[in-house]
């Protein structure tokens, strides 16, 4: 691998250890991209200044108690908003530009996209009604329920997100998946499908995906996410547990996607627990040659 590559590709996985959520936020984010360190870290501001927002309001006796804060909240909810959205168009910029990046988000990118613009919207009118920064006499976005139609379509992107594998819901399963008993291997793996943050550079390495010119079916979060939906929506075909467990877990071993993936998440092992789980459900001898019993 050429010194570029290597530099490009430094994740620190190799220790094959789960990182904290700490270092997931605060280093892994920013060494995969800086979108998507400015996307997280707007994203937690803006909740957590959100959220100490709507609680002032709603109690104004404890407000009072800190004159000034909803102010400095306000402008603090505003900054990272700006850093939330510039996140956001960075993440845009790579899904149209990096075909890894967007083969491993697919169509749900657009959802999260659909409604991150109306938030910014919605949130950047109410700003300016806010901080003045137009004249009154050319306002024309209500005070009263511009907040509320902004808190109702973050309200909306959250149940959204959390039904159809959107953003949010894959930074609940993170946290899941970090507290998950690294002894439970199987429920460990299960949580992959929405933990794993879509960067795209498992298929950027992989030698299998490149020697099949760029197979969907061979792109290891491709076919590994949809292997454990199936098992956790009850949607795999007893008929074909075999034989879809074989086809998922055709893999060279070879570690390269171990080695860049920012959640070192083992793909190697997950490959071996497809097997195990579908030799454990229905014995054969070719799967039980490959299954490693210790993946369950």
């Amino acid at each position: 691998m050429a010194s570029s590559e290597v530099k490009r590709y430094r994740l620190s996985s190799f220790n094959l250890e789960k990182p904290g959520l700490l270092a997931l936020l605060f280093k892994r984010s920013f060494i995969v991209g800086m979108a998507d360190y400015l996307f997280h870290i707007g994203l937690y501001g803006s909740a957590i200044t959100g959220v100490l927002m709507e609680i002032l309001y709603l109690a104004p006796e404890f407000a009072s108690a800190f004159n000034g804060l909803g102010w400095r909240l306000s402008w603090l909810h505003a900054v990272t908003g700006v850093l939330l959205l510039a996140g956001g168009l960075g993440f845009l910029a790579r899904y149209f530009t990096n075909p890894h990046f967007k083969l491993a988000w697919r169509r749900i990118f657009y959802l999260d996209l659909l409604f991150m613009l109306t938030v910014a919207i919605t949130g950047s009118l109410q700003a300016i009604v806010v901080f003045g920064l137009m004249p009154i006499v050319l306002t024309v976005y209500p005070l009263e329920w511009g907040g509320s139609l902004h808190v109702m379509v973050i309200s909306v992107w959250i149940v959204a997100s959390l039904l159809y594998g959107g953003a949010v819901r894959h930074g609940l399963a993170t946290v899941v998946w970090r507290l998950t008993n690294p002894e439970k291997r199987h429920a460990l793996f299960m949580a992959f499908s929405d933990a794993c943050g879509r960067c795209g550079r498992c298929v950027e390495v992989c030698p299998l995906y490149e020697a099949m010119e760029g197979a969907m079916v061979e792109a290891p979060v491709l076919k590994l996410r949809k292997y454990f939906r199936m098992v956790a929506t009850g949607s795999l075909p007893a008929s074909e547990v075999k034989s879809i467990a074989e086809q998922t877990a055709v893999c060279t071993m070879c570690g390269l996607c171990v080695g860049v993936c920012p959640f070192s998440f083992n793909f190697v092992d997950m490959y071996k627990d497809v097997l195990a789980y579908a030799n454990k459900l229905y014995p054969a001898a070719s799967l039980g040659q490959l299954a490693a019993p210790e993946a369950i």
